[in-house]
């Protein structure tokens, strides 16, 4: 089975070849520092850069701040939540650090070394079925490299991926995964996506689906942290249609910087005469693994993104102090360009 890979770029037109040559290089500019420097010098400049990040980025730290109140409120103290903040950036940094180190075929060899597994046993388990199974995962460590370390061991790994807006990202993502050795698929086009996932999981392979991000349409609302938080019913309509099982797992940093990819129970979602609270329930069981996860070490987490901005009855409470700063933004623009006689003045009621 080929794996669809994006756009290629010879398919490009000439501004899109462009940028794309100018992002490869400077991928291939960065994973030449990284090969320069060794694995462990490059996981300390990627923490050195994540410290730095947390220090001058204050947008992002109120963000993150932002989402850890969402989740925990009162539970944990204020300075817990900014190290905990602190720590995030910091593992962020050093896991997209390591990710340029892999991008070789030596080095990658080298990474999966520093990779164990835990709970190998319900992986093994259900792929027994016959059915394949359905990696559910989070952005938590180098998550990327689930599917090489899975396939080092033997396994048959795909990873699905979702098309970014921009062509020439899209395809500098597409090389970026052939560098690590990740086979992936896009969701669109939704025929070759069938194609590809329905004939990995019909001959036991593995289809791993990132999981932990918020669904704008369609979602379905499930708690998670105590929020309902919409989330995309995917992987348990295709474990409802194909029989295959959930099987949670998350790669986490340690602190001697290897790395262990936790499989979690298979989750198994039922065929009643409900489709929907069959998907419902599926979606709760794997969205509460994540949660369970994250809360083991909340810093492994990300917390960059806006995880309860859809809610069933309007936005989450952050979107009230989003949209207050946007018009701060856009207020103090226009009073710049005023002071340099760029913008028109406002007119007073006579």
């Amino acid at each position: 089975m080929t794996a669809d890979l994006h756009a290629t770029p010879e398919k490009l037109h000439l501004m899109d070849r462009t940028r794309y040559a100018c992002k490869i290089s400077g991928i291939h500019a960065v994973r030449g520092l990284t090969f320069a420097l060794g694995r462990r010098r490059t996981l300390q400049l990627g923490r050195l850069l994540g410290r730095a990040l947390y220090a001058v980025a204050g947008r992002l730290r109120k963000k993150i701040l932002l989402n850890l109140d969402i989740a925990f409120g009162t539970a944990i103290p204020v300075n817990h939540k900014h190290a905990i903040a602190r720590d995030a950036c910091t593992h962020f940094c050093a896991n997209w650090a390591e990710l340029f180190f892999a991008a070789e075929p030596r080095r990658r060899e080298a990474c999966m070394h520093h990779i164990t597994i835990a709970g190998r046993e319900h992986l093994d388990s259900a792929l027994a079925r016959g059915c394949g199974v359905i990696a559910v995962s989070a952005h938590m460590g180098v998550y990327s490299l689930i599917g090489p370390r899975l396939e080092h061991d033997g396994y048959r790994f795909l990873m699905v991926v979702r098309d970014l807006e921009s062509v020439s990202g899209s395809a500098m993502y597409a090389r970026c995964r052939e560098m690590i050795g990740l086979r992936a698929v896009a969701t669109v086009p939704e025929k070759q996506f069938l194609k590809n996932t329905l004939g990995m999981l019909r001959s036991g392979g593995i289809v791993g689906i990132i999981a932990d991000e918020n669904r704008r349409r369609g979602g379905i609302f499930v708690n998670f942290f105590g929020r309902s938080a919409s989330t995309a019913p995917g992987p348990a309509a295709l474990a409802r249609r194909t029989g295959a099982a959930i099987v949670p797992m998350f790669i986490v940093r340690n602190q001697d910087d290897t790395q262990t990819i936790h499989i979690h129970e298979p989750i198994f979602c039922t065929r009643g005469a409900d489709e929907q609270a069959d998907v419902r329930t599926a979606t709760a069981a794997f969205t509460q693994a994540i949660e369970l996860q994250i809360r083991q070490d909340p810093a492994q987490w990300p917390w960059n993104t806006w995880r309860w901005r859809t809610q069933p009855h309007g936005k989450d409470p952050g979107a009230k102090i989003r949209k207050k700063n946007t018009l701060k933004r856009i207020r103090r623009f226009f009073r710049r360009m005023r002071a340099r006689g760029q913008a028109p003045q406002r007119k007073r009621p006579a």
